[in-house]
């Protein structure tokens, strides 16, 4: 049995998250097709973890498996959810983000 874990923001949908796993472990001919499971194992400051366990039918199989579904889960995140990976928010008050936002503009010449 193999273990991924992503670590993803609060925004993700799961349930979507869980069905594209699913489906990556369904196509795989790594996968034996006894173990799949998908779940929120635990919330961090910044992030959601989510782990997959998924099974092969040996530790090299289940490896290459784990690292396909790595690969994919993160294509697909950053195709479809590109904001539901982890990012550090900062929140400004207005005052203060029209300031940094004007000192990031290029100075024009009069």
């Amino acid at each position: 049995i193999g273990t991924v874990m992503l670590y993803v923001d609060y925004t993700v949908p799961v349930a979507t998250v869980r069905s594209k796993a699913e489906e990556i472990a369904r196509a795989s001919p790594l996968w034996n097709g006894q173990v799949f499971n998908c779940a929120v194992t635990d919330l961090k400051e910044r992030t959601m973890e989510i782990r997959i366990l998924i099974d092969a039918s040996d530790s090299g199989r289940a490896f290459d498996l784990r690292c396909e579904m790595r690969e994919k889960l993160m294509a697909f995140l950053q195709q479809d959810f590109p904001q539901a990976l982890p990012r550090i928010r900062t929140e400004l008050p207005h005052s203060a983000a029209a300031r940094a936002a004007a000192a990031m503009q290029p100075a024009v010449a009069d």
